[in-house]
């Protein structure tokens, strides 16, 4: 073979070579472009989800749950939620929490479990509606002791007791001379009506459906009653009749507890303007010494 023709080949050899890696360079994509695309083309991986029941509003301890204050809202379903409450298996969960009591406060978008949530009837339920550092006290009642039958759960009222006193004349014209009505506690709140709590109204024809605002001819009244006035019931029940009296709505800033004549049931002395009434075995004397 000539040197001439040689030449030519490797000449020829060395441009195809040339346009082969010139070819892959056009073709191959920047360093650059090679790392955005795969983010720009990838497919969103969709994580599965269930609903849950969670707090829609604040919910504070002692609150009675209404409709508005629960939603139903979506979660992971893979993270832990043995003790939440899931829309797939208890679909009617949210209904059935209206009327519960928040044992725990709860805020937006928490979400339930029973232990945070009682409801009427089980175990904790009275204790959870006490206001911190109240006693609840249960007093006997008949319709015509508690207003008719028309004192509701929450509703104020004030505590009369009636007993006989030893008449001073020895005589009665009327057949009412020696019996004599305290009142001895005021503005007192009621917890409940036999087992009737005070679950939140319903609305419209909903309230009529449920009976709310019927009379509540019930046999026991639970007040809500300070320690020291707790045992200021107890002790007015063993010298009397106990009636409770429904106060008016507009009443509610009035003070609560005892009144003056309460606190002569509880500490057995009364000072007043003429002397110290001391009252004994249901008999009412005055001494003459002034009051101090």
């Amino acid at each position: 073979m000539s040197p001439m023709r040689l030449i030519i080949l490797l000449v020829a050899a060395a441009a195809a070579i040339g346009a082969v890696f010139l070819v892959r360079t056009v073709q191959t994509p920047s360093q650059a472009t090679a790392a955005e695309t795969p983010a720009a083309v990838a497919a969103p991986v969709e994580v599965p989800k269930k609903l849950i029941l969670v707090a829609n509003t604040a919910i504070p301890v002692g609150k009675f749950v209404a409709l508005d204050d629960l939603r139903w809202q979506e979660w992971p379903a893979d993270a832990p939620m043995d003790s939440f409450i899931d829309k797939e298996k208890q679909a009617d969960a949210l209904e059935k929490m209206v009327g519960a009591v928040a044992r725990q406060e709860l805020v937006v978008g928490e979400p339930v479990t029973g232990a945070k949530l009682v409801q009427p009837g089980t175990s904790g339920f009275m204790s959870v509606m006490l206001t911190p550092g109240m006693r609840a006290v249960s007093v006997q009642i008949e319709a015509e002791t508690a207003a008719g039958g028309f004192i509701q759960p929450n509703d104020r009222v004030d505590v009369i007791v009636t007993r006989s006193v030893q008449s001073k004349t020895g005589g009665s014209s009327n057949g009412l001379e020696g019996i004599r009505s305290d009142m001895i506690l005021a503005n007192i709140r009621v917890l409940a009506i036999d087992a009737i709590y005070g679950a939140p109204l319903a609305d419209g024809a909903e309230a009529a459906k449920a009976g709310q605002g019927a009379a509540i001819i019930g046999s026991r009244a639970t007040l809500e009653l300070t320690e020291r006035d707790a045992t200021l019931l107890n002790t007015a029940r063993k010298a009397g009749d106990i009636s409770l009296t429904l106060r008016s709505i507009a009443d509610i800033a009035a003070p609560a507890g005892a009144t003056g004549q309460g606190r002569v049931y509880r500490d057995g002395v009364a000072q007043e303007s003429e002397g110290v009434k001391v009252f004994r075995y249901g008999n009412e004397t005055v001494s003459t010494a002034t009051a101090g």
